[in-house]
Formats: structure tokens, C-alpha cells, sequence
């Protein structure tokens, strides 16, 4: 879901529109190396900033400055544009430092972090009033379509099947679940998260009808599988999305910074970036 299309101009505009800045936060895990491998697709998005508590190897594109988070609360951040989208592909503690700056300097954001508790979840929400914001767990056109054939699923089908949710990520992924696997079980279950359970080790009690179990593999270097299974008397049906380079997350970061900039503070979805042409 790359960048292949200019963005829309005004009608009679005949002037390049203006590069689309963008602070990477969290720049040298890896989201964040793969949203820089990713940039030359982008032409019309300059980075402008890298933020990350110690510096890459590898040079910062020509006009942009590597900082640390200390360094962009303390001062540094007030140099920066206004339209200035910011890309948080950190760790939840970073995220609430960023969010620290974000509160006192409202600028779009791009939030894709996953592991974050609900205090940090409210703080994003309450941003969405003051700047154009968008949550997304999983930022890829794969996962869209897997969501979109979870929440097809009729009731009678989520209550006849016994489910389980199987997701794999590599070894270093330090949430489990993962916030993908948790968006999917929210889909299965609606409005009821009793119903969503770590899976038991051994056979356990009998299921509640409805009820999903998520199981959480973290080996080896899998980018991430999430796999719904649901087995009833006689038939199985599976719904599976895998992903095997991290670029696909991070074109749909980039793809989401396009987006924002210039748009009218409220929350946006994934689903509204993937609407535009």
C-alpha cells in the first residue's frame, strides 16, 4: 500500500503541493528502521526529525535531526513546524514521554504502538481534540480485510463454533497478546471482553458458548501471523492474515502521515486512510 499516486490538489491548483514533515518516533526499533528503509517510496514525505534514546549508525536524511526524548521535551520540540506529523512506533514508555510533549505542543499523530494500558489509550483519545490523531494496532491493507470478514461473522456463528485466536510474533516481542490479536477477539466478541481468555495449558472446563481462548507464540523472527479458528461438529473455518516483511506496517505508517496532515483534529481509522484514492 505504498505511495503510487500524488495527493489530491485544490481545484486549479498548479503548484507542487508542500512535502508532507514528519517526526519518527522511536527510530531505530524495528518499525522504525523499516518506516526509514520505506521513505524513498514516499517522495512527498520530508523526515524532519528522529527521535530515539541513542542515535543509528547510519546518517539522518540532509535536514533532518536525530534527538533524544529528553532532548524534545526539554526545548528542542518548540523548533519544530506546527504541521509537523509525528509517527510513534515506540514503546509504550516512550509513548507516554511523546505524549508528555503532544499535550503541551498538539501535532498530528500517527500512533501505532502496541502494549499500552488504558490510561495511555485515554490520553490518545483526548488528544484527538486538539489535533488530527490515528490509533491503529496494526497499520497493514491485509488486516483490514481479515477485520472486515471477522465482523461479517454472524452471532449465530460466534456462538455455535468454539474459537481460538492464534497469534505469532518473534521472540523479541515484549506484549502478549498482541494489540492486533486483541483488536480481533474485541470483533469476535463484541461488547463483552469476559468472554476473551488467555488460553488454558491443559483441557480445562467445558467453553462458554462464545467464549475465545488467544494463544501467544513469540520464537524465532516471525514478523507476525494472527489466525482465527473456528471448529464446530464436522466443519472448521479458518481466517488467517501473515506477514512476513515489516514494511507493510510501516507503508501504512507513511501512507497514514500523508493522510493527516492538513485534516481537522479528531480520531481518524485506518479504514478512513485506505478510503482516499
Amino acid at each position: 500500500i505504498g505511495s503510487r499516486s500524488p495527493r489530491p490538489r485544490a481545484p486549479g491548483a498548479d503548484l507542487p503541493m508542500a512535502p508532507v514533515p514528519v517526526l519518527l518516533y522511536g527510530a531505530t526499533g524495528r518499525m522504525g528502521r523499516a518506516v526509514r528503509e520505506c521513505l524513498h517510496e514516499f517522495p512527498e514525505i520530508e523526515l524532519r526529525a528522529c527521535v530515539a534514546p541513542n542515535r543509528d549508525e547510519e546518517p539522518c536524511p540532509s535536514g533532518c535531526a536525530w534527538m533524544a526524548p529528553g532532548e524534545l521535551l526539554s526545548g528542542a520540540g518548540a523548533r519544530l513546524q506546527a504541521d509537523l506529523v509525528v509517527i510513534d512506533v515506540s514503546l509504550a514508555q516512550g509513548t507516554a514521554l511523546l505524549l508528555d510533549w503532544l499535550e503541551r505542543s498538539p501535532r498530528p499523530l500517527v500512533s501505532a504502538t502496541t502494549g499500552l494500558n488504558e490510561t495511555l489509550e485515554a490520553r490518545i483519545r483526548l488528544l484527538a481534540d486538539q489535533a488530527p490523531v490515528l490509533r491503529a494496532r496494526n497499520l497493514s491493507l491485509g488486516n483490514s480485510a481479515a477485520t472486515a470478514m471477522l465482523s461479517a461473522l454472524p452471532r449465530v456463528a460466534r456462538e455455535a463454533f468454539q474459537i481460538d485466536l492464534i497469534e505469532h510474533h518473534h521472540a523479541g516481542k515484549r506484549d502478549a497478546p498482541s494489540g492486533t490479536a486483541l483488536a480481533w477477539a474485541e470483533l469476535l466478541a463484541p461488547g463483552h471482553p469476559d468472554l476473551v481468555r488467555r488460553a488454558p495449558t491443559g483441557p480445562g472446563d467445558a467453553r462458554v458458548p462464545g467464549e475465545i481462548f488467544i494463544h501467544s507464540i513469540r520464537s524465532g523472527t516471525a514478523t507476525g501471523t494472527h489466525r482465527v479458528l473456528l471448529a464446530g461438529a464436522g466443519e472448521t473455518l479458518e481466517i488467517v492474515h501473515s506477514v512476513s516483511d515489516r514494511g507493510v506496517f510501516a507503508r501504512g505508517a507513511l501512507r497514514a502521515a500523508q493522510f493527516l496532515h492538513g485534516r481537522a483534529p479528531r480520531a481518524y481509522s485506518f479504514d478512513d486512510v485506505l478510503s482516499q484514492p
